[in-house]
């Protein structure tokens, strides 16, 4: 029996970002929670353990996690905050830091954080579209794949810019790769990502996937960072049988 499931979107976007992917995946969804600022969520801080935690005692006892690029690192440390809630993690286009650093360089490079930084201070609405764009590359039909982002982007007022640069925050100063080592979620995980994606490169799903002890890494050749978008009759396929396995 496949329990019921809880989604956490990404930076920028909603919970409508699930819409394809549910039509295709037979799995309650019970929980479709929106980031601080993002949707119909209220503003608020974005604090990994606390975020980690509100969902947790919002869902159900026992619960599949699906989740997607910043909404993966929560889910991560949701799954190590309590273990026994989560049985299985679904993470699309997953990274552990999603900034440069010495000793990580498939993160993006500081001053291309900064550079967006600064676009979504002064035209956050415009910046956002582009970086919806983004999402796209790496596609084979890289337009109509942009024009489904950009439709879901519009199908809910935008974040405002307090929200996505406290989002952007988040983001450079999140690092999981040292707590992962120390104590790894030993949930089964199905890692889902792009090979062509240009916001967390494939190299980010390949070091958890080698990391995390009970993972698995299904790649996805001529795809961006939104594969639930692109390839969502792929991946429902993929992850149905994932959650049929035995724990």
């Amino acid at each position: 029996m496949i329990l019921p499931v809880a989604l956490i979107h990404g930076w920028g976007q909603h919970g409508g970002i699930w819409t394809s992917l549910l039509e295709h995946l037979d799995a309650p969804a019970v929980c479709n929670f929106e980031l601080p600022g993002h949707g119909a969520a209220p503003a608020a801080d974005f604090a990994l353990d606390a975020l980690a935690d509100a969902y947790a005692a919002k869902s159900p006892v026992t619960c599949v996690v699906i989740a997607w690029s910043l909404g993966a690192q929560i889910a991560l440390r949701w799954a190590q905050r309590h273990p026994q809630q989560v049985t299985k993690l679904v993470l699309f286009s997953a990274t552990p830091c999603f900034g440069e650093r010495s000793d990580w360089p498939h993160g993006s490079p500081a001053a291309v954080q900064e550079a967006f930084y600064a676009q979504v201070a002064a035209a956050p609405e415009r910046a956002l579209q582009r970086f919806s764009d983004l999402l796209a590359e790496g596609e084979v039909d890289v337009r109509s794949v942009r024009r489904a982002l950009r439709a879901q982007l519009a199908a809910q007022a935008l974040p405002t810019a307090a929200t996505l640069l406290a989002g952007l925050r988040f983001l450079a100063d999140t690092d999981l790769r040292s707590s992962l080592r120390e104590t790894p979620p030993r949930q089964p995980i199905l890692l889902v990502h792009g090979e062509g994606d240009t916001i967390t490169s494939f190299a980010t799903g390949r070091w958890l996937a080698d990391i995390l002890p009970r993972a698995r890494l299904h790649a996805l050749p001529y795809c961006g960072h939104a594969p639930m978008i692109s390839h969502a009759a792929e991946t429902a396929a993929v992850i149905t049988a994932f959650l049929d396995e035995p724990i």
